[in-house]
């Protein structure tokens, strides 16, 4: 708690409002400790001192309970690992979308799949889909342990999983545009439209038989995968090691 320090959070938002896009906490046990709720508490305070700004909330194992956590979040607010296998997860013993979660959609919470070394499960995500409980956006949580050995590898892999489960691709691809620019309240982002930045990637739906794997060690077979090809950022072109081979593009 001697950590928390929202003065240093004020000023630091009003030293760079168009680079900060939101605030985090991370409340899982082995991040708060025997501190419970209260550093959720204090986040949403500090929050509604700055205008405001999205709180993303990581979830993971208990204590505090998931529960506790839901009741806190307002409309904006975004769950990310939501559709981790832990017990602390969104779906009951049995099955089904936990009430606090249904509560906490319907004011307006979102939700991130962060994906990670250890907070996604093909069977958590795949009932929830199945009860039309779809991710806001898709994320991988992608850093040095988990890109080259798995289980994320790629921000690529991580939608085709998605695609695997039975999202459609228009749907996986709004969670990585339109609607992560909307969660973030990023102005002229995530749409090709006039007037917003050209910030593109360009892939291919490959016919490439692959075997996925989840945080949980557990296993789909996927037919398509996507394949970037190339990126264009701020009117520069980069072209991947798959599309530089195709000879896809000339920039």
């Amino acid at each position: 708690m001697a950590n928390i320090d929202a003065e240093a959070v004020t000023q630091a938002v009003q030293r760079h409002p168009d680079f900060i896009v939101g605030l985090k906490a991370r409340m899982s046990s082995s991040v708060v400790g025997e501190n419970g709720i209260t550093p959720l508490e204090r986040a949403k305070a500090i929050q509604q001192q700055n205008g405001e700004l999205p709180l993303m909330v990581h979830i993971g194992n208990n204590p505090p309970n998931l529960d506790e956590i839901a009741e806190l979040l307002s409309s904006g607010d975004i769950i990310t690992h939501c559709y981790n296998g832990k017990p602390n997860r969104i779906l009951t013993p049995e099955g089904e979308l936990r009430g606090s979660i249904v509560r906490a959609l319907k004011r307006g919470v979102r939700l991130d799949v962060g994906h990670g070394t250890a907070s996604f499960s093909f069977e958590v995500a795949r009932r929830a889909i199945a009860m039309g409980i779809l991710p806001d956006t898709i994320s991988s949580d992608i850093y040095c342990r988990n890109r080259i050995d798995g289980p994320v590898r790629s921000l690529a892999l991580v939608m085709s999983k998605f695609l695997a489960i039975g999202m459609s691709l228009p749907q996986v691809i709004a969670c990585v545009t339109s609607q992560a620019a909307d969660g973030l309240r990023l102005s002229h982002k995530g749409r090709l439209e006039v007037g917003y930045d050209a910030d593109l990637t360009l892939f291919t739906l490959a016919s490439t038989p692959t075997l996925l794997v989840d945080a949980e060690k557990e296993s789909l077979q996927a037919d398509k995968i996507l394949l970037p090809l190339a990126a264009i950022r701020a009117g520069k072109g980069y072209l991947t090691e798959q599309g530089s081979a195709e000879n896809a593009f000339n920039f």
